[in-house]
């Protein structure tokens, strides 16, 4: 069976080297995943200086609010990577495909609310946060609606990689995206600016090459699934409503999706923020070329930190306290290890890196004092979301949403406004918050993780096991 044939030994391989076997196809999918955003980001930032600019302002004005909708799905797929990786080191794999199933039930009815809900907000709410860039607004919503439209596919795709980095397979899921992502690439300039036959639909056009490979995506995504290709077998009966099941999902996915919510929208009031400074549109398209950057790096360091969750939970589930202890050490020395050298890039080609997504002097000027500013702080965000995957692997999601809560709502926002529009030191003032922000969360999360609550795990000894 292919999942078989891909599994690490989680449970007794060379601790290092595992999380490295099971992290490195996450951080290549992490990355072609951005490649979506990266391709857009590109071609959009190259249409024309003022059209390009626009572009860019329009879709990072997008992205966090898209990004808020996931979140609250994504926190219920948490939920399911600790449900399936302990019932997994336990060897309940029947119980590991049930709790599979109430998880793609609940993605699929979610993500056509998700997606009727963004559909009808969007235009009030771009609006709204774009008082003074009625274009931009316009472009926005284009954009967005379309993205919105995708979310079903997306949600499903999702589905199948969190069970399968629950299951330990990280492989199968990278291929996949990489054949989605590839297609992207190629059409995406094709769409946007009418090459040969194809229309020339602009930032439409980003939108919509995005839209059909996801689709593609999330069809190969549900054959391997249901036709026991994979680890994980679903079955159509596996997703029939468990109300027990469901509210074991819920009650350990709500605090995570309050969390991961909560962050989103810290995300988009930051975004609020940043477009009431002066040079509002040039702030906008230097955060976005910055965060893209900033993006490829924080995936490579997910990588680690989903394998520290799939590691720390099945080991939780066969009752190796001991050893998840010792992966949550070497976990967290391997994540600041690669978040000094990250550090230490951003300082020495912080300019070239804006350059690559666009040459208008202030955005270049402004998006190489925002990587300066935040490589500070970058080993601290390493160590705060080594100590996340701790919980999301162990279920204990209620002190996650509390460190996700305090760094956004408690340290960033509010640093972020006063500095920048109460202090006036404008876009200044929102880096310096966001690197303050990661810096005292970290010792808030290590603070946390000391208590040792995480390894207490959430599944129960006596659960019916099913066998194959």
């Amino acid at each position: 069976m292919l999942g078989d044939r891909k599994k690490p030994d989680i449970l007794n391989g060379d601790i290092v080297p595992t999380l490295f076997i099971i992290g490195w196809p996450i951080m290549i999918e992490s990355l072609l995943q951005i490649s979506y955003n990266l391709a857009d980001t590109y071609w959009l930032g190259n249409m024309g200086k003022e059209a390009g600019k626009e572009a860019l302002a329009a879709t990072q004005v997008s992205w966090p609010l898209v990004w808020l909708m996931l979140s609250i799905g994504t926190g219920f797929g948490i939920a399911a990577i600790a449900l399936v990786s302990q019932h997994t080191g336990a060897k309940q794999l029947g119980e590991a495909e049930l709790d599979a199933g109430q998880l793609y039930f609940f993605f699929i009815v979610f993500s056509i609310l998700v997606a009727s809900l963004g559909f009808i907000i969007t235009p009030y709410l771009l609006d709204y946060i774009l008082v003074d860039s009625p274009e931009v607004a316009s472009k926005g919503t284009i954009f967005m609606r379309t993205i919105f439209i995708s979310q079903p596919f997306m949600f499903m795709f999702m589905g199948f990689s969190f069970i399968l980095r629950a299951w330990g397979d990280t492989l199968t899921p990278m291929i996949i995206t990489a054949v989605s992502v590839g297609a992207n690439i190629i059409l995406d300039p094709l769409f946007i600016y009418g090459v040969g036959p194809f229309p020339e639909w602009g930032i439409f056009g980003a939108a919509f090459a995005t839209l059909i490979t996801r689709a593609a995506a999330a069809i190969i995504a549900l054959y391997l699934l249901f036709n026991g290709k994979v680890g994980i077998n679903l079955k159509l009966e596996n997703m029939k409503p468990d109300l027990k099941r469901l509210k074991k999902l819920f009650k350990i996915g709500a605090p995570a999706s309050i969390g991961n919510s909560g962050t989103a929208f810290g995300f988009v009031v930051l975004t609020i923020i940043i477009a009431r400074v002066h040079s509002s549109d040039a702030a906008l398209a230097a955060y976005n070329a910055g965060d893209r950057v900033l993006g490829v790096m924080f995936v490579l360091m997910g990588g680690l930190a989903i394998a520290m969750s799939t590691m720390v939970g099945q080991n939780l589930g066969a009752n190796k306290i001991e050893r998840a202890e010792e992966v949550v050490k070497k976990g967290m020395i391997s994540i600041g290890a690669l978040m000094g050298v990250f550090t230490i890039a951003l300082f020495l080609l912080r300019r070239e890196f804006i350059i690559i997504f666009n040459q208008d002097p202030e955005v270049i000027r402004l998006g190489t004092q925002f990587l300066l500013i935040f490589s500070l702080s970058m080993p601290f965000f390493g160590i705060f979301r080594a100590a996340n995957a701790v919980f999301e692997g162990s279920g204990h999601t209620k002190y996650m949403m509390g460190l996700d809560i305090l760094r956004l709502w408690g340290l960033r926002v509010p640093l972020a406004f006063i500095l920048a529009l109460y202090l006036g030191m404008q876009s200044t003032g929102v880096w310096i918050g966001m690197a303050l922000s990661n810096i005292i969360s970290a010792g808030a999360a290590i603070f946390v993780l000391s208590r040792g609550k995480w390894k207490e795990k959430i599944i129960q000894e006596d659960t019916v096991i099913k066998k194959r």
